[in-house]
């Protein structure tokens, strides 16, 4: 049997954010593509300063068969702080594409440690609306055992991967269709060359710089693939929270991305890089966050990009006279909108196929 990696989904620290599990009680539904009898969660404080006190962990896709999810052999369990930890192998009947239901109950209040979604496709939570962000805790990856190796691909970028819109209905299908596996490696705020460093209260959650954390991507997940779309927080930080200083040039984005091309090169990963959509219009903080400056360095990437063999041009598809489309507009004039996701998603695939990648 082989042990694979079903669903994960990148944790920060949202240090500003004092009320997660004010009710000491989290349910969560996560999409599973496969069948298994084997199953195991990650369970994740890596950014608390507190441990993560787990009173009862029980999941189940039928609420009259529900199994409770051990450490240690223990049914009731502790994550230390700084740690992210598994649970035992549980003896569980998972059906193919199904909900997988996870109910913590835990005393812990205040928890920092977060995963984000706003999509419904693969995270579920008890907030079902289609607009509104929601974060959950405990669990950031599932393992069961399958007879059968999965292509691995890595969703690579910032808010646009980590909020699911595009990225949620394109693991879906990866992974109901292609039988492929994914892992949403976004992160809200984030930057390729800089760390999280600004005066916004969503600091923190940042998170590192992403030309690092793909290091830690490419060990932690081996994957077969990375879908790349990072770039534009990059420019709509500086001078909106951030100093105006961290601008970087087209060519310092340009080297970058170039030097994690030659990261996946080295260890045998296709590198598929998308082209970076359009933030006329948005509004950061109060301040008009784009300019003639930054729009100018955004073409001239999306230039260089255009040039790699694997690219994939998404700001043509959703940007127009450089800004987005109205059908793909969050409403913040940078975010997918839920409805754009899907046609997002849909053209991502058709370009897989085209280039033979699944």
């Amino acid at each position: 049997m082989i042990k694979t990696t079903t669903w994960k989904h990148n944790f920060s620290n949202y240090i500003n954010l004092d009320h997660i599990n004010a009710n000491g009680h989290q349910h969560l539904q996560i999409f599973q593509p496969f069948a298994s009898k084997k199953i195991r969660l990650q369970l994740n404080n890596l950014y608390d300063e507190k441990p993560l006190e787990i009173e009862s962990l029980e999941i189940y896709t039928d609420s009259k068969k529900k199994v409770l999810v051990t450490k240690d052999g223990k049914e009731s369990f502790t994550i230390e702080p700084r740690l992210v930890e598994w649970s035992d192998w549980i003896d569980f009947n998972l059906p193919a594409e199904s909900f997988l239901s996870i109910d913590i109950v835990s005393p812990t209040k205040g928890i920092h440690t977060l995963g984000l979604t706003i999509s419904n496709d693969l995270i579920r939570t008890e907030n079902t609306d289609p607009v509104e962000t929601k974060y959950f805790f405990g669990v950031s990856e599932i393992q069961v055992k399958t007879e059968h190796s999965h292509k691995r691909i890595a969703l690579f970028g910032d808010s646009l991967t980590n909020q699911g819109n595009y990225a949620a209905p394109l693991s879906t299908d990866l992974e109901t269709i292609f039988h492929c596996v994914t892992a949403n490696y976004g992160i809200s705020g984030n930057r390729l060359l800089h760390p999280g460093h600004s005066t916004s209260q969503w600091s923190t959650s940042f998170g590192e710089a992403g030309f690092t954390r793909f290091d830690h991507m490419i060990a932690d997940y081996q994957p077969n693939i990375v879908i790349f779309m990072e770039g534009v927080n990059d420019l709509l930080h500086p001078g909106t929270g951030s100093p105006v200083s961290e601008l970087p040039s087209a060519e310092a984005l340009i080297k970058a991305i170039h030097l994690l091309k030659k990261k996946c090169k080295k260890h045998g990963i296709i590198f598929i890089p998308m082209t970076i959509t359009p933030a006329f219009g948005n509004i950061n903080g109060g301040v008009f966050a784009w300019s003639d400056e930054k729009e100018k360095i955004r073409l001239a990437v999306n230039h260089e990009l255009l040039k790699l063999p694997n690219v994939i041009d998404i700001a043509s598809f959703v940007g127009e006279d450089n800004k987005l489309k109205a059908e793909f507009d969050y409403g913040d004039h940078v975010h997918i909108s839920k409805e754009g996701g899907k046609q997002v998603a849909k053209f991502v695939e058709e370009q897989l196929i085209r280039k033979k990648m699944i």
